[in-house]
């Protein structure tokens, strides 16, 4: 099954047209570490993660990635290779393995003469990843590391988190180190207050991911200002 029914991109199209975008698509499997794509190359292809996680990224001068944001199951990076004449503005790597959705942009822009509403979604998501970038950028600015820590996990759990055996638990399949690229800490400290945070039963760490125990208390650690 394509499930793509749950991206927002397909937002807006009945099952048949859904099953056509799907029967133009190729499959690939990426094990963690695979390069999609690079910033500035031509948008040569979408992709639409099934399973998996990839962080999208800049290169700072000095060869240092900045994190832009991660991509879960239900998601599509390379939204640029929708419209003609793009580039890439974010490099794109798998950091688990990951099923993955291709098409070409020829396949896309066929897609798009036959269901514009494909352009519009695009336009509409290219705008909310602009708006999520200043937002991360202004809390990278004013908020202290925890509160950033706590915003983000909130985010991602709103998102993609799975409820687990106990009611109201949320997992999240993914890696500190990773946590620690996107709000540009080092993976110590992204430890350290994941078990302070363990000891006062906010969240659990497990191998390979971690569990949101209490939202509204982990909510008042990103509200909440330094004294």
């Amino acid at each position: 099954m394509h499930h793509l029914e749950h991206y927002r991109l397909f937002e807006g199209l009945d099952r048949q047209s859904l099953d056509e975008i799907a029967s133009s698509a190729r499959t690939l499997h990426a094990k963690r570490g695979v390069i999609l794509f690079e910033e500035r190359a031509p948008a040569e292809a979408l992709y639409a993660v099934q399973n998996g996680w990839i962080r999208l990224y800049k290169l700072a001068a000095d060869g240092r990635q900045s994190v832009m944001r991660l991509a879960g199951p239900a998601e599509v990076v390379g939204i640029s290779a929708v419209l003609p004449g793009m580039e890439y503005t974010l490099s794109a790597q798998t950091i688990a393995p990951c099923r993955l959705l291709m098409w070409h942009k020829d396949d896309l822009h066929r897609l798009i003469d036959r269901y514009p509403i494909l352009q519009g979604n695009s336009v509409r998501l290219l705008s909310e990843y602009r708006d999520a970038l200043q937002q991360q950028l202004l809390e990278l600015a004013t908020e202290h590391v925890e509160q950033r820590l706590a915003h983000a996990l909130i985010r991602l759990a709103d998102h993609y988190g799975t409820p687990t055996d106990t009611p109201n638990h949320l997992a999240l399949p993914l890696m500190q180190r990773d946590l620690a690229d996107l709000i540009g800490v080092s993976h110590y400290t992204v430890n350290r207050l994941l078990h302070l945070w363990q000891q006062r039963d906010i969240v659990q760490t497990q191998r390979g991911s971690i569990v949101i125990v209490d939202r509204q208390r982990l909510l008042a650690l990103a509200e909440t200002s330094p004294g």
